[in-house]
């Protein structure tokens, strides 16, 4: 998960417990071989800067009073996530809105489209390994074409007017397209001409 603030504090999303026993576990090795002395020095220099170094540098990290040490699971951690998510929804991204029209600004360049323009509409899936990610390919009457997904900035607020401008566009699409995981899914939300997949893959 993305690093957030939180009461102006930095969340990690970590263990507590597991910092500490970390602390412990690198500070334990440590003095034993400082104490054995069973090491040339090459190893022993190896053994501060790894496990000395590590385990002050956790050590520092855990005492930081700026830090919130949280897990997804526990009260203040599911707090977070969903004032995140509240957040997330309402956040215009890198879109703007007007009356009939919307703009993309991304790296300094910008470019306007009119909802009335928008010709095509695919969603789909792509296998992130551990997880999925839902994506958009929206063409254009003058041939443009861009994709946007979960991960780009401003995309619950698109994809809420991208059904409000179109509505042709069913509001529930993107839960009936998380299913079955792992899948590409690739799903027909729009097309101008009322043209079938196979119609529109056949023109391409």
């Amino acid at each position: 998960m993305e690093k957030i603030k939180y009461k102006d504090k930095n969340v990690i999303w970590e263990s507590k417990t597991k910092q500490i026993i970390l602390i412990v576990i690198c500070f334990l090795f440590t003095f034993m071989v400082l104490w054995t002395g069973k090491v040339n020095e090459i190893r022993l220099w190896l053994t501060l800067v790894l496990f000395g170094g590590g385990g002050f540098f956790v050590l520092l990290r855990f005492l930081n009073p700026k830090n919130l040490f949280v897990t997804p699971n526990s009260t203040i951690g599911k707090e977070i996530i969903s004032l995140q998510t509240a957040e997330n929804q309402n956040d215009l991204g890198i879109f703007t809105y007007t009356e009939n029209r919307f703009t993309i600004t991304n790296e300094n360049n910008s470019k306007t489209y009119k909802w009335d323009e928008i010709k095509t509409v695919f969603a789909y899936k792509i296998d992130l390994i551990t997880e999925d990610e839902i994506c958009i390919d929206v063409y254009t009457l003058d041939s443009n074409k861009f994709t946007i997904s979960e991960s780009t900035w401003g995309w619950f607020q698109f994809i809420s007017r991208l059904s409000e401008n179109i509505k042709a566009i069913q509001i529930d699409w993107y839960i009936n397209i998380t299913n079955p995981a792992f899948e590409k899914n690739l799903t027909l939300l729009y097309d101008k001409k009322n043209r079938t997949i196979e119609e529109i893959i056949k023109a391409q």
